[in-house]
């Protein structure tokens, strides 16, 4: 029999969640463009939105306490910040 390969899982911070979701709930905005350009699926967007209006937002309870190394986090923070941006003016 073959081996089986492990599956890696992103894991988002309940901070990236909780950005991705006020991102998505501005006027004007679609949810899936939101989610295509922090390269999420579009289902989690829509799920994080759910939990968040239900006050279930939770960060990820597999989450290492340790913080990402800044070019992780940077890479996951610029296209925040930019949408931010966009939605500004």
């Amino acid at each position: 029999m073959g081996q089986t390969r492990s599956r890696h899982y992103n894991r988002y911070t309940l901070e990236f969640k909780e950005q991705a979701v006020k991102l998505a709930d501005h006027p004007g905005v679609k949810a899936k463009d939101i989610a295509e350009s922090l390269g999420i699926h579009e289902v989690m967007l829509y799920r994080w939105r759910m939990e968040y209006r239900k006050g279930e937002l939770r960060a990820n309870k597999h989450m290492k306490p340790s913080k990402p190394s800044p070019k992780r986090r940077s890479s996951r923070i610029d296209p925040l910040r930019q949408k931010q941006d966009e939605l500004k003016y």
